[in-house]
């Protein structure tokens, strides 16, 4: 199996008439690109086309990659900064039903209720936080990056990186324990 930085290679060598490599990279990061999507919208669908916004942008940008930083801390960073764009510019919109809260009725009716609440309560304790203090959040405990990772993708110091995820984590806490007392 190849890694990232053969795929990337090939990948620069053969876009745009073939795609193999560039297939791969994505079956090898789409998923968790897709879960870091979905943390930045309201719905499958919203996640969905931010999805493939970022997966275009990484085909057309790819053949630029020059290899400074590593594939993966440039893919994190164009997809973070993909996803704050897209909060930002969705902020701004009036509210609508949100479509996954009208769940097929494919679970048992006290499961799909647990399940809603449970996913609105994440949602709304991550919405608290500003957009940057969010993506560090979702890319330590959702993507599982390292701090030094992070950094990288987000352009900034270790040490400040490290303390804007822990003072998220504190507000996080804090707004929790305060919706529940």
């Amino acid at each position: 199996m190849l890694d990232d930085a053969m795929l990337v290679a090939q990948a620069q060598s053969e876009l745009p008439y073939r795609t193999e490599a560039y297939t791969n990279l994505v079956r090898r990061h789409g998923r968790k690109i897709r879960s870091l999507a979905q943390r930045f919208t309201a719905d499958s669908a919203e996640a969905e086309d931010l999805t493939q916004e970022i997966l275009l942008r990484v085909y057309v940008e790819l053949p630029r990659f020059r290899g400074e930083s590593s594939f993966s801390t440039w893919l994190w960073r164009l997809a973070t900064h993909l996803c704050i764009d897209h909060q930002r510019r969705t902020a701004a919109r009036p509210k609508t039903e949100n479509a996954e809260s009208l769940v097929e009725n494919t679970m048992h009716p006290i499961d799909r209720i647990a399940a809603i609440e449970s996913r609105l309560d994440a949602e709304r304790l991550l919405k608290t936080l500003d957009p940057e203090d969010r993506s560090i959040v979702l890319l330590r405990l959702l993507m599982d990056l390292e701090f030094r990772e992070i950094a990288a993708i987000l352009d900034s110091g270790l040490s400040a990186t490290k303390m804007r995820y822990s003072r998220a984590i504190e507000k996080l806490r804090s707004n929790c324990f305060q919706e529940r007392a």
